[in-house]
């Protein structure tokens, strides 16, 4: 990013039409990823718990399988956390700990500053864009970028448009 000094971004040198497309097409690309892998890991946590159990229940493994799992315990040295700590304070010290208790309740108004971008109303970037973003950004061929780009996430991109309006992404 072009800077005239440290910390301080040289406004005259950024070209606008350029790096909100890229911003736009990035949100659009990795949010789709990101949705997809989610439900993934989403998936992967609730099968390793069911896992776990059996593993404890002590069913054997599956046979005929190239995959396998095990319980595993270690000790770790952690540090308490500010969780851990005002638990144990609360714990340790309950008369005490009343205004602080009292102070977490409260909340406050505080004003948030956003970027609101995205594709407008009815309109797109080019596939081509799309693609080449892969491209650059992931460093993966053309073609894979290509079947990734029209085969899974353009579909998934147009199935969820009806929802789908600006980004808004909180800067401050």
């Amino acid at each position: 990013m072009p800077r005239k000094n440290k910390g301080e971004v040289n406004l005259e040198a950024l070209n606008f039409k350029p790096l909100l497309e890229e911003a736009v097409v990035c949100s659009r690309l990795g949010r789709t990823i990101a949705s997809f892998g989610a439900t993934l890991t989403g998936r992967e946590k609730q099968n390793a718990n069911l896992v776990y159990l059996l593993l404890k229940g002590e069913r054997e493994l599956p046979e005929r399988t190239p995959t396998t799992a095990s319980i595993s315990r270690e000790t770790k040295t952690k540090k308490f956390g500010y969780p851990e700590s005002v638990k144990w304070f609360v714990e340790k010290y309950p008369k005490e700990a009343q205004p602080l208790l009292a102070k977490l309740k409260e909340t406050y108004d505080k004003i948030e500053t956003a970027v609101v971008y995205g594709v407008q109303q009815g309109k797109d970037l080019s596939d081509d864009y799309y693609v080449k973003v892969l491209v650059d950004i992931l460093q993966i061929p053309q073609q894979d970028a290509a079947v990734m780009y029209h085969g899974v996430i353009k579909p998934h991109i147009q199935r969820m448009e009806e929802k789908e309006g600006l980004v808004k992404l909180v800067v401050k």
